[in-house]
């Protein structure tokens, strides 16, 4: 027979700091991941988009159907199945994140476009606030006029006032 006797001796535990892991990142790495990040938000509003629209449309019928909504806007919405889909395939047939890590003039005009986009978008809701509430938007577009110039957007100064000209600008 075997005697086994415990021990009445106390142990403390120690937490120890351990630092992670960081791991080396390149510019590339960060473009990439920001690209990949802006395509999935086009995959996520496309479907968004969809999803909100295919109530007003029950049947899918193949042709495409263009929905007015607000004239003063003059702008259409798409809201046939057919072409969202489609769209939404070409987007994830361009694969911008393996394109763009192969050639840098795509991936340079992809971020213009972008960003072009990003900038018109946003001007053209801010000036919509600003006139709606009587307030000159002429200090407005300087100032985001400056900050587009600032990140290097390709552009030229018209009346003062720097405008983008990559693909997705308007003035």
């Amino acid at each position: 027979m075997t005697n086994i006797t415990l021990s009445t001796q106390h142990y403390r535990i120690h937490r120890s700091d351990v630092e992670p892991v960081k791991e080396k990142t390149t510019e590339k790495d960060i473009f990439a991941k920001s690209i990949t990040a802006v395509r999935n938000s086009f995959i996520s509003l496309s479907t968004s988009l969809s999803d909100r629209f295919s109530l007003h449309q029950q049947t899918d019928i193949p042709t495409t159907h263009f929905h007015r909504g607000n004239a003063s806007e003059g702008r259409a919405v798409l809201t046939s199945k057919t072409v969202k889909d489609f769209m939404l395939q070409k987007l994830n047939s361009l694969d911008i994140k393996g394109n763009a890590s192969k050639d840098p003039a795509y991936a340079r005009q992809t971020c213009e476009a972008i960003l072009s986009a990003v900038y018109s978008n946003n001007k053209d809701q801010c000036c919509k606030l600003l006139i709606s509430k009587g307030v000159s938007i002429t200090p407005f577009l300087k100032e985001i006029g400056e900050a587009a110039q600032n990140a290097e957007l390709p552009g030229e100064i018209k009346n003062g006032v720097f405008t983008p000209g990559g693909a997705g600008a308007n003035p």
